[in-house]
């Protein structure tokens, strides 16, 4: 499942399907992986713990289960869930950050995106490094800034986020046809629980042993 929420909050929760029938905007990040090579090298992906769930992020048998039959899919099928390799606990920001700030934490942290939670911690958008550097020049350790700006002003006016059981694969397809970097993981309750990165999932790609071939 994925949602969409902006500064009012969350306004869509529903399936990737539906997701791309009302999403239909400019994107605003470079496409860090091509379609057919984003599926592949996921195809590639071995699950062979499926069943594992981290003992910091409980999620039951019964919601894999069910995810499991909205999508149709038999028990030999091995899904990658999102919660099995997301970034937790993530790091945010608030919206009434001011943006010198808000880089710093990124330079700091090495991050290249935080969500914006507001005042009830509730994600409300994401600010990337492209964002802030719109208003932010830096000349070596010197750095000048439009005064007065916080992150409500620079970020994204939405941000999709998914689920912490929804297919690995399935957020690569949004990641590719969205042209995004980072995909914030929120649960049904709308609480910010981590991240999943274009790192995280080529990370997981590269460190797990391949997919089992079923006859």
């Amino acid at each position: 499942m994925f949602a969409i929420y902006d500064i009012q909050g969350r306004r869509f929760r529903n399936t990737l399907e539906h997701l791309q029938e009302i999403r239909e905007t400019q994107a605003s990040h470079r496409a860090w992986l091509r379609p057919q090579d984003g599926e592949q090298a996921l195809q590639q992906r071995a699950e062979q713990a499926n069943g594992h769930t981290p003992a910091n992020f409980p999620v039951s048998v019964k919601a894999r289960q069910a995810y499991r039959e909205m999508l149709h899919l038999t028990e030999r099928e091995a899904i990658l869930h999102a919660h099995q390799i997301m970034s937790s606990p993530v790091a945010s920001v608030q919206l009434t950050l001011d943006i010198v700030s808000a880089w710093e934490q990124m330079r700091d942290r090495d991050y290249h995106q935080l969500p914006v939670l507001d005042e009830r911690q509730r994600i409300v958008g994401i600010v990337s490094e492209r964002d802030l550097m719109r208003f932010l020049l830096i000349d070596d350790a010197q750095v000048s800034y439009v005064r007065g700006k916080t992150v409500a002003d620079v970020m994204s006016a939405e941000v999709i986020t998914a689920d912490p059981v929804t297919d690995v694969r399935r957020i690569a397809n949004v990641m590719l046809r969205y042209q995004l970097s980072a995909v914030p993981i929120v649960d049904e309750r709308d609480a910010l629980t981590g991240l999943v990165s274009r790192s995280d999932i080529l990370r997981s790609v590269a460190n797990d042993p391949p997919l089992s071939l079923w006859s």
